[in-house]
């Protein structure tokens, strides 16, 4: 039988427990850690299945592994914080003063008890035997878990700095930091915390660190490939104090001023995020109106109905969504405007316009369900590239909106949707006791939650792998152009993500990360080319390179036996 809430919330404890567990051990030894985290699991899975049996006990096992995985992920930082701790007995530091007020993390909650609202209720009062339980429950442990480091991030966070070694100490137990001063690419003061562009459900695109405590004054630090919000006393004092530790050529930036978010400026902007936040990065929104219908009595096929309906008018305004939940703007960079007319111009695009977003990740982003209602948005990280590069991202994403790739993949996803939902329709239909094939359910849903990934890569491969080839043809230097411009946005990327790394992960933990314009192992590259929506750098950029095809059934061809060649064949017989 569907396990109910109180049993679902008991497997995932389980699974957490049993990682905790193994890690509290792994202080004293490594050894002992990883035997009585095995020991602990086979108790636990023994005992689920002489409890449920053996088909019934598999449903179990998957909330157990979530509640080990999730809790496994929370603590993933713990090492550092252990190292920088130790690390701070021998430097000497002053510590920065911290205020907390209490309604800067309720705010927090409050939104994300808002934007999960549907899902709670659904979980609470909808059908007993619906599978789309199991769903939430599965999409919520992570959301969940976000939201208990959020917390413990408030609670613990302690920050110290040492003029010695010009270093910045961010302690927390489950998100702590070093940053080099030196390493700061800029540096600003805000009037206040903007809480529709840290909190965690309302952004895209952009690598914030939220290590606010108030509503105070906030310092902002753009390190490579990081935004880190702190909301420390003597604001102004630690702004100078910094910058004459930061790199020449870096700059501070001048005042913002952040207005409230209940704001009458800023409703349309919160209304938007927490639209987002419900309808694209949570299903919140959809199981509230199927548990409206459903406590309605209404029947299944008005239920689909009312779902698919609202589905076709998210996508409709699907570009005035992202374009608030990106806070994004028309940019006003005289070369890229310059740059975007003439590759938007050989796409026959003309009137398409260039936004830009702040983040310190490297990318670029097409939206817009046709071209009359398309936009091309580019990060600000991506606006100091070499202008040659940008026109290259501008050619690339070109080709979606020329080729309408939003609507087509949307439309692709569909597809595969309503073959899921003729499915259940044929089950609700033909299966009376749906707790005797409770066991074949749930291998099915499985399925169906892993093709969908899959089915997803296909198709957006193809559109990737087009965008690239026909996008080298709206550039004055081809395929070489096209190729120099994703080497050079893969090389930065690589570089941020190696800081990050450095950043947040312990020495003992820490690997130095390959590049991605090299081949990976085959099981990384089986990961990419069958379950990512871009090919593998490496291989993008040589086709590019070594073929300079022009787009068609060759260059077709060509990846797709790439995509199971890669995949499968060990490295030396792949090549």
């Amino acid at each position: 039988m569907l396990p109910n809430l109180p049993e679902i919330l008991l497997y995932l404890f389980l699974g957490v427990a049993i990682q905790l567990i193994g890690s509290l051990m792994r202080r004293k030894s490594k050894k002992w850690g990883v035997t009585a985290e095995a020991a602990t699991a086979l108790l636990a899975v023994g005992f689920n299945f002489y409890h449920h049996g053996f088909l019934d006990g598999f449903i179990y096992i998957a909330f157990l592994s979530s509640g080990w995985m999730a809790w496994l992920t929370l603590t993933g930082g713990e090492a550092k914080y252990r190292e920088l701790k130790q690390e701070l007995k021998s430097v000497e530091v002053e510590q920065v003063v911290v205020t907390r007020k209490a309604a800067r993390i309720l705010l927090d909650i409050g939104f994300a008890l808002l934007v999960f609202a549907g899902a709670v209720l659904f979980l609470l009062f909808g059908p007993e035997t619906s599978p789309l339980k199991l769903i939430i429950a599965f999409g919520m442990l992570s959301a969940v878990t976000i939201m208990i480091k959020r917390l413990a991030t408030y609670q613990g966070i302690r920050i110290y700095y040492s003029d010695a070694n010009g270093c910045l100490y961010l302690l927390s137990r489950l998100n702590a930091r070093k940053f080099p001063v030196k390493d700061l690419e800029s540096m600003r003061i805000e009037s206040t915390v903007d809480i529709l562009k840290l909190h965690p459900f309302f952004t895209l695109f952009t690598a914030n660190s939220d290590f606010t405590t108030s509503f105070q004054q906030v310092l902002r630090l753009q390190f490579p490939g990081e935004a880190v919000y702190l909301t420390i006393d003597e604001t102004e004092q630690w702004r100078t104090r910094l910058a004459g530790h930061m790199t020449e050529g870096k700059q501070t930036e001048e005042r913002v001023e952040v207005l409230p978010f209940y704001h009458r400026n800023n409703i349309k902007r919160m209304l938007g995020k927490l639209y987002f936040a419900m309808t694209v990065k949570g299903i919140s929104a959809y199981t509230g109106i199927v548990l409206l219908l459903y406590l309605l009595h209404a029947p299944v096929w008005l239920m689909l109905v009312f779902a698919v309906s609202y589905w076709l008018f998210n996508l409709y305004i699907s570009d005035h969504v992202l374009k608030i939940a990106m806070d994004a703007r028309e940019t006003h960079d005289t070369e890229v405007i310059a740059a975007a007319r003439r590759v938007f111009a050989r796409a026959g695009i003309p009137d398409v316009k260039v936004f830009e977003t702040e983040s310190a990740h490297y990318n670029g982003l097409a939206t817009g369900m046709n071209i009359g209602r398309s936009m091309v948005t580019l990060t600000t990280a991506t606006l100091k590239l070499p202008i040659e590069v940008i026109e290259g991202i501008l050619a690339h994403e070109a080709v979606h909106v020329r080729k309408r790739d939003v609507m087509w993949g949307q439309m692709a996803k569909a597809v595969l949707l309503l073959v899921y939902l003729a499915i259940i329709l044929l089950i609700i239909d033909q299966v009376t006791d749906i707790e005797a094939i409770m066991m074949p359910l749930f291998l099915l849903i499985w399925l169906l939650m892993i093709l969908f990934p899959v089915y997803q890569s296909f198709y957006s491969q193809w559109m990737e792998v087009r965008a690239d080839h026909l996008g080298a043809s709206f550039l004055e230097g081809g395929a070489e152009q096209m190729a120099d411009s994703l080497t050079v946005l893969a090389t930065r990327q690589d570089e941020d993500m190696q800081k990050n790394i450095e950043y947040s992960e312990a020495a003992n933990e820490r690997k130095v990360k390959e590049s991605s314009l090299d081949r990976s192992p085959w099981w990384l590259r089986l990961m990419e080319f069958q379950f990512m929506p871009h090919p593998p750098m490496y291989w993008r950029v040589q086709v590019l390179k070594t073929h300079q095809l022009q787009w068609g059934k060759a260059a077709s061809k060509l990846w797709f036996i790439a995509r199971w060649k890669e995949s499968f064949l060990p490295k030396e017989r792949a090549r």
